[in-house]
């Protein structure tokens, strides 16, 4: 067996699926199927059983998943010491950034490195920061960008703090607040406990939630519409002028900010491509990414 049929096997693993797999693969449906009766063959065991519903794999065929899962990581670990050696830092970056780090600060970040790092490439993967701390403590991405405050094994290292807005179309009276409909946008529980925390202190009663939405772009232009009030953050409100905003602040006066880390592990830090990444991100001035 070689790396083609290791990354099948775990393709087809992942997406149950002979025809998603092929896909994934850019290979033919036949060519899958042939390949992966090669192997049956070649162990003297069934895989796979395939049914109206996808594939499901046997005992034998876990034992193999799991070491296509082994064997995969260890090229990637070959490739990297291999690119180690190199005067210059070079290779695939492996990257993990939350949707909101993603959209408005990742591409022009990774646009500046690669001026001074052409022979770079990325490997971007987006999901919630609950998601990025796993990526990394699993060595799956050299570096992780996560918004809110999350416990971690490993290194990380604060970026920058966003203060967070009373957002509307028209200036409001805040007092009158609960009673007016608030659009609220998915979020993950870090953020959420603070603004629960300020709303508790200010307000006896629940909020009007008029509007549930999946993004908080999706909220700013709803707002936007005068459809509501929103929590926002400073990036995305970028001096907004067709916005009213009002900094949201604790009791204590100290502000409600939201925090954006870079986490990461120590032995990520033996290669130099991630070495250079990280100090490359450290001189960075983030107001200036969007």
């Amino acid at each position: 067996m070689d790396e083609r049929d290791w990354l099948m096997l775990k393709t087809l693993y992942e997406k149950k699926s002979i025809t998603k797999a092929a896909a994934a693969l850019f290979i033919s449906q036949p060519a899958l199927s042939n390949r992966l009766q090669h192997i049956e063959a070649r162990f003297g065991t069934i895989i796979v059983v395939r049914g109206k519903n996808g594939v499901q794999f046997t005992p034998e065929g876990e034992y193999l998943v799991k070491a296509a899962y082994e064997m995969l990581k260890r090229v990637q670990v070959y490739e990297e010491d291999l690119q180690n050696m190199q005067e210059q830092a070079t290779g695939t970056l492996r990257i993990g950034a939350s949707m909101f780090f993603t959209k408005y600060l990742l591409p022009e970040l990774l646009r500046r490195f690669r001026i001074q790092y052409p022979r770079v490439e990325f490997k971007v993967t987006t999901a919630w920061s609950s998601d990025i701390v796993n990526l990394v403590y699993n060595n799956d991405v050299h570096i992780g960008f996560v918004r809110g405050e999350y416990s971690f094994s490993g290194e990380k290292k604060l970026l920058f703090k966003e203060k967070m807005f009373i957002s509307s179309k028209e200036q409001l009276n805040y007092t009158d607040l609960p009673h007016i409909p608030r659009i609220d946008y998915r979020n993950d529980y870090t953020i959420q406990v603070l603004i629960d925390k300020w709303w508790n202190e200010n307000y006896s009663v629940p909020p009007r939630i008029g509007m549930e939405v999946d993004r908080v772009d999706t909220c700013k232009e709803m707002v936007a519409k005068g459809l509501g009030y929103g929590f926002l953050p400073e990036i995305i409100l970028n001096n907004n002028k067709d916005i009213c905003t009002r900094e949201m602040v604790y009791r204590s006066g100290k502000p409600l900010t939201r925090e954006t880390w870079m986490f990461y592990n120590k032995d990520s830090m033996q290669l130099k491509l991630t070495k250079a990444f990280f100090d490359f991100v450290q001189d960075v001035d983030f107001s200036t990414l969007y």
